[in-house]
């Protein structure tokens, strides 16, 4: 079985109610509305690469803690962007004020909201969060700003490439930028280059090679798509393959090329493809369990590698000691596609065993269960 997540998209309908007057009650006319100011758009700002100097914070509000007019020598700083409706930013604030806690002077953590008023930020830090019963101030024990014209937003973000919140930015004794990313994966960036280890020639090199990676990404699925509306199985190989030369291949793009070739007919060089992938991952018992899953659930009998399905499943249920409720469903499964009925109910007799939840899964393990029974029974039975 392979774990799914649903998304449940909620429309909200705007409505506008209109008020008729009556005959007797005299229109008044309309004023015409006074046009909004005019905002200029920010400047394009430099680009901005880890190992380059860091930019000036030109920010307006400080809400929480000191400012600071620069960057001061042998001071490390944390520049987070965030929001107050951003989910992962919120859950994340502990986080950052444990590690504020345990550098104590020797970091300066610095949140930058956008929000377009101040209000929003102090109306949120003071409200109680539902996930730990804590005053939203509370968890958030290190410096609170607010960058209403994202000057610095732009400075950083804009210029650095990165478009999704929260993004931490580690600000070294030099006043360079030392690391950008995720602040969850932070903890030991932050160490080294407090302890003066951080190799950051490494680090800028990895950078920009990421970046152009995502640039190319771009330009690589345009192509990879134009070849599948065009059923040009060849041309999405090619550019698969281009892409993977110029930056590394990964398990993704190998299961990209793997169905490609299964398009194209020929099975035999996809699952030698998906060998090499099984042998990668030869020790990751999710990773082989969601390859066996796919083949059983997801291909047409014409390209279903039976046997190499069976080979990683049973691999997958060894590594996890025929524990694990949804890697011995899988295991069932590809026995029940084999036509080996009577294993198929044994391993799936043994996922509900350790299916003992009520939530969705364990559900439909159960019901997989009775399902084979039912099969099985009608087949004796003669009405199949």
């Amino acid at each position: 079985m392979k774990q799914l997540t649903s998304i449940c998209v909620l429309g909200v309908m705007c409505m506008t109610t209109f008020a008729f007057a009556q005959d007797s009650v005299p229109a008044v006319p309309l004023e015409k509305p006074k046009p909004a100011p005019k905002v200029e758009p920010l400047p394009e700002p430099t680009p901005l690469f880890v190992g380059d100097k860091a930019p000036e914070l030109t920010i307006d509000h400080w809400v929480k803690g000191d400012s600071i007019d620069g960057f001061t020598e042998g001071q490390v700083y944390v520049v987070e962007f965030w929001a107050t409706w951003c989910g992962p930013c919120v859950y994340g604030m502990p986080h950052l004020s444990d590690l504020q806690d345990e550098w104590g002077d020797k970091v300066k953590i610095i949140g930058v909201s956008s929000e377009k008023e101040t209000k929003i930020v102090t109306d949120f830090m003071e409200k109680t969060n539902s996930s730990d019963g804590l005053v939203n101030n509370d968890r958030m024990r290190y410096t609170v700003t607010v960058d209403p014209d994202r000057t610095t937003s732009n400075a950083y973000m804009k210029a650095a490439g990165q478009n999704g919140i929260p993004t931490a930015f580690i600000v070294n004794g030099s006043g360079k930028v030392a690391w950008i990313g995720h602040p969850m994966s932070m903890d030991d960036p932050l160490n080294q280059v407090v302890e003066g280890t951080w190799d950051i020639a490494a680090a800028a090199e990895a950078f920009k090679l990421e970046a152009a990676r995502e640039k190319e990404w771009a330009g690589f699925i345009k192509s990879y798509r134009a070849a599948m509306e065009k059923d040009d199985w060849d041309g999405v190989i090619t550019a698969i393959d281009s892409f993977s030369d110029q930056f590394g291949s990964t398990q993704s793009l190998q299961e990209m090329k793997f169905d490609a070739l299964l398009n194209k007919g020929d099975n035999d060089a996809a699952y030698a493809l998906m060998e090499e992938v099984a042998q990668a991952s030869w020790d990751d018992a999710n990773a082989l369990n969601s390859m066996a899953w796919n083949i059983v659930d997801g291909l047409p009998k014409e390209q279903c590698d039976i046997e190499f399905a069976l080979r990683v499943a049973t691999r997958a249920n060894t590594l996890t000691k025929s524990k694990d409720p949804m890697i011995l469903d899988t295991l069932a499964r590809v026995y029940w596609e084999r036509g080996d009925v009577y294993k198929a109910i044994a391993w799936q007799t043994k996922a509900v065993q350790y299916a003992d939840g009520d939530g969705p899964m364990d559900d439909s393990i159960r019901a997989t269960l009775e399902e084979y029974k039912a099969t099985l029974a009608n087949v004796h039975n003669g009405r199949e």
